[in-house]
């Protein structure tokens, strides 16, 4: 009698390929957080987790296949070592199976990096040199360790001690997003924060091509603590969760697949950042005040005793019946008895304060019920969205004729751009999907005249107005005046030329000189992660007395004033001194008090950091209030503007009747949607068409017909955000 075959289930090259592939998602910034997070997690393992330790990464941008290489300088691994953590799948070898606080749990975060081509690992412990090359099929390539070199050093960036350093061939239907926007999406994912934030970690990333570095750092928002306790998960005797939740300095409503919002709770365990959620609260509005972290190192317990359990062929008990954490990284199994009693216990604080935050906006909403509320807040957040989207697009319409005119292969808009000294102007560059060009390049000719801000590659989005068009900025910045220069945009075998005339600084109408040394402004606004120019004024006497040096300064380091020192130059035609100064927004919701010291005097400001600098930022309100034949008037609340629907206008007032019980009816809403789209139709007309002086005059049918345009898109919103829910039939 035959015996019972007995094996194990073979893992083909093509099995392999859809693992990674499906882990790492064709995003290379995945790629980018798992070799970071390796590397942090071997300066751990060393016993460096409280060391000053550098990861430097570098992204060669290029056309073709593309390189990302990573180095660290912690303890390397040897040939044996690097055997036993790179080519055996899911083996645990990362230090998490004992209890160390890594990341690492799923033994396979190293492999996934194959999705994108082959993968060269190369560490240096000793005088030795181990070198390991993973294919996307899974295939691999060990050749014995070598005696390291100092050419071998050298090439590596390891110039003496330990390291190890992975190199990602990437292929190239791979895009690689630029320089800027991988610092951006990197400093931002919650995944990395805890790391970018410790202060004995430096996280470089390095722009191959240009030789661009930049540090990337998080800082954590200094927010005041609304709860912070210790709380008890039912059903595992013993075990507890530190909970902190902090209130936002604004309302947060970015869903929670955004893995950059700043809002939401971060579930941490021993050094992993799980996920960032608001558990079933992700759908209320108004918890979108809040963020903290959820910590329980008891997440890590549970997947090493699954871990243990599969090992030992020991059925899993039934307070711990799966793997815990998901095997693409992208948070944990909800499904997971532990995960939904650990939701319940974080939930009866949160939704305590969530409660107390919808029955003060209640209260600050007089007149106006519950659904009312609610309806005006949805409307607010959806028409901020659109009118932010038009305001961005403003320089984007010089499309001659609207979107039914056959678009060129490639254009640039304006095709004769006028610059003025001392202003920065955005040219638009549109390509035809056709044309199949990921960007275009820029130069200019003669050079010298302009500075072209953006590079000389210029990275395109699909165009919001054309399904057929994609889209590009070109900044410029003038240098010379009264000269000319032609700019010339590539894309393919296409090009497209403007000519470009820098003028000197325009005349324009001024107040008086400055009395005193000031800011132009006494409050200022910039952008997370953003970069923003302000400008200090001062009247010549002052400069007379106290000289032209100052220095900037800034009472919180979530804003930081570059450079810090800076000359007050005179302006001639304006017959006062001016200077410039940077701002960069590092922490979410900071707010400074910027300060300039010439001398003995000094001038202050105020600056707040906000997600984004531009947008309206809208509220809705009805008021017990009046305003002569205005149904509505438009206020500005710090950095929120508001729409103030005057609930005694006539016609208002008519509609919503005594105690506003008229409120849920069509008709009221109907009427509160008219009012609030024309409101906003006209916001955007008064920045398309601003006043203007001298000889230009003002087209009526021109403006009538813009307004008519963006009023009957701001009605669709209205509509649709108040009248739905009255049920017409």
């Amino acid at each position: 009698m035959k015996s019972d075959e007995r094996g194990i289930v073979e893992y083909s090259g093509r099995g392999f390929h859809q693992d990674a592939t499906d882990a790492m998602g064709g995003d290379i910034v995945r790629a980018l957080i798992e070799t970071i997070t390796n590397s942090d997690d071997a300066y751990i393992r060393e016993g460096r987790g409280r060391r000053k330790s550098k990861i430097l990464v570098e992204v060669e941008h290029r056309r073709g296949p593309w390189r990302v290489v990573t180095r660290d300088r912690a303890k390397g691994m040897t040939r044996s070592e690097m055997k036993q953590a790179i080519i055996r799948i899911a083996q645990r070898t990362s230090g998490f199976q004992y209890g160390q606080a890594v990341r690492g749990n799923l033994g396979r975060g190293a492999k996934d990096l194959a999705a994108f081509g082959n993968v060269d690992f190369e560490s240096i412990v000793g005088d030795r040199l181990a070198r390991l090359t993973l294919q996307p099929t899974g295939h691999y390539s060990l050749p014995p360790d070598t005696r390291v070199t100092t050419k071998d050093r050298q090439r590596l960036g390891i110039t003496r001690g330990n390291g190890t350093v992975v190199t990602i061939h990437v292929q190239n239907n791979f895009r690689c997003p630029r320089h800027r926007r991988l610092v951006e999406r990197l400093s931002k994912h919650y995944q990395l924060r805890d790391i970018l934030a410790d202060e004995n970690r430096e996280i470089t990333l390095s722009d191959g091509g240009n030789r661009i570095r930049d540090v990337i750092r998080y800082e954590f928002p200094d927010l005041p603590v609304c709860f912070r306790e210790d709380v008890e998960i039912d059903g595992y005797p013993g075990v507890t969760a530190t909970v902190t939740i902090r209130r936002n300095t604004e309302r947060y409503d970015d869903p929670a697949s955004d893995p950059s919002r700043p809002g939401g709770l971060l579930v941490v365990g021993n050094r992993a950042v799980y996920e960032n959620s608001l558990f079933s609260l992700e759908s209320n509005p108004h918890a979108g005040w809040f963020s903290g972290r959820v910590e329980c190192h008891h997440i890590d317990t549970l997947a090493r005793e699954y871990d243990e359990c599969l090992e030992k062929g020991t059925p899993p008990p039934p307070e711990n019946p799966l793997p815990i954490i998901r095997r693409r990284r992208d948070g944990l199994q909800h499904n997971h008895p532990f995960y939904r009693e650990l939701t319940a216990a974080v939930e009866v604080p949160l939704r305590q304060l969530v409660r107390k935050e919808e029955e003060e906006a209640q209260e600050r909403s007089a007149g106006e019920g519950r659904r009312m509320r609610r309806s005006l807040d949805r409307l607010g957040r959806d028409l901020s969205r659109l009118m932010d989207e038009d305001l961005r697009n403003l320089d984007e319409e010089g499309l001659g004729g609207g979107t039914s005119v056959e678009l060129a292969p490639l254009s640039v808009i304006p095709q004769e751009p006028v610059l003025y000294m001392g202003e920065n102007k955005t040219l638009s560059v549109l390509v035809r999907k056709d044309v199949q060009a990921p960007c275009v390049e820029v130069s200019v000719d003669p050079g010298g005249v302009v500075d072209v801000v953006t590079g000389t590659e210029v990275e395109l989005r699909p165009h919001k107005a054309r399904s057929d068009a994609l889209i590009g900025r070109i900044r410029l910045r003038p240098l010379l005046e009264d000269e000319v220069t032609m700019l010339t945009v590539r894309a393919n075998e296409h090009t497209a030329d403007a000519m470009v005339d820098v003028r000197p600084e325009r005349e324009t109408i001024e107040v008086s000189p400055p009395e005193v040394f000031q800011f132009e402004r006494d409050r200022y606004r910039v952008a997370w992660g953003k970069k923003k120019g302000i400008r200090l004024v001062a009247p010549v006497e002052f400069v007379a007395e106290h000289g032209t040096s100052f220095r900037v300064s800034s009472s919180n380091p979530g804003v930081v004033a570059l450079g810090g020192l800076g000359e007050l130059i005179l302006q001639e035609e304006l017959e006062y001194y001016v200077g410039e100064v940077i701002l960069e927004g590092r922490t979410i919701g900071a707010t400074a008090t910027l300060r300039a010291d010439v001398g003995s005097e000094f001038a202050t400001c105020g600056v707040s950091v906000r997600k984004e600098e531009g947008g309206p930022g809208l509220r809705i309100r009805i008021a017990d209030e009046e305003a002569g034949s205005r149904r509505a008037i438009i206020e500005q609340e710090g950095d929120l503007t508001v729409i103030k629907i005057m609930g005694r206008h006539p016609v208002v007032k008519r509609y919503r009747g005594p105690d506003f019980r008229g409120d849920e009816l069509p008709i009221t809403k109907s009427v509160l949607a008219e009012i609030v789209a024309g409101e906003a139709a006209r916001m955007i007309m008064e920045k398309k068409f601003p006043l203007q002086s001298g000889e230009n005059e003002l087209d009526a049918a021109r403006l009538y017909a813009e307004h008519y345009r963006y009023l009957s898109k701001y009605l669709v919103q209205c509509h649709r955000s108040l009248v739905v829910d009255t049920g017409l039939k």
